[in-house]
């Protein structure tokens, strides 16, 4: 499977391992209150378990505009396969979208979806901040939902201008994750509380991931 040098691998699994630093990068300030719970039943009118070809044509109809650019391609590896398709706009990020759907081997079902914002070449200050106001506004949306115990990290400092903005688990075991890469962090640093330490954007393109993960029984039916 060929993967474009500047987006994140594709079905990555978000990492539930303890992070030390933390960061309100990003983090909204207010949120609508919800009164039911987050499910995760897939993207747009693409649904998890839904066959290839059914979903197909779906997102064809869903995106009449860009209906010819809906690629297909298979993993030689994993025997995974996907379809991708690349918007001119999609709201609420800013500039072109690249949608990915992942479909589990022998099955062919829906168990994934990636959406991508990118800002390529070495964007300024100014070029990157978008990318963070669509993050906020897809995090203060996830946040009105209820969402039951410990199934929910916020803020979560990957590595270098890479942040966990929120990731949640619904009662299923369904995913929903936001995460930007290449972008400017405050981070709030073990023991110093109050004291965040600025870390500027690295060198490069910024993206911001919008991903949907379907629960296991999904995935092992």
């Amino acid at each position: 499977m060929h993967v474009h040098p500047d987006l994140p691998r594709p079905g990555a699994q978000p990492s539930r391992r303890p992070l030390l630093e933390l960061s309100l990068t990003g983090q909204p300030r207010s949120w609508q209150v919800r009164d039911h719970r987050y499910r995760c039943h897939g993207y747009g009118r693409a649904h998890w378990g839904m066959e290839l070809a059914a979903a197909a044509a779906l997102i064809a109809a869903e995106h009449p505009q860009a209906k010819h650019l809906l690629c297909h391609d298979i993993d030689l590896l994993s025997g995974e396969e996907r379809l991708e398709l690349a918007l001119p706009e999609l709201p609420p990020g800013p500039g072109p979208a690249r949608l990915r759907y992942i479909f589990a081997p022998e099955e062919r079902r829906l168990t994934e979806v990636h959406l991508y914002w990118i800002s390529g070449g070495d964007p300024s200050y100014e070029q990157r901040l978008p990318l963070v106001q669509a993050a906020t506004r897809l995090c203060g949306e996830l946040m009105s939902y209820r969402w039951s115990g410990l199934t929910t990290l916020r803020g979560a400092v990957r590595g270098p201008g890479a942040l966990l903005l929120f990731s949640g688990c619904d009662e299923e075991g369904g995913m929903v994750e936001i995460s930007l890469d290449g972008v400017a962090l405050d981070v709030e640093r073990p023991g110093k509380p109050g004291r965040p330490e600025h870390r500027p954007a690295p060198r490069g393109p910024a993206a911001l991931r919008l991903s949907y993960l379907a629960g296991p029984r999904v995935r092992t039916s």
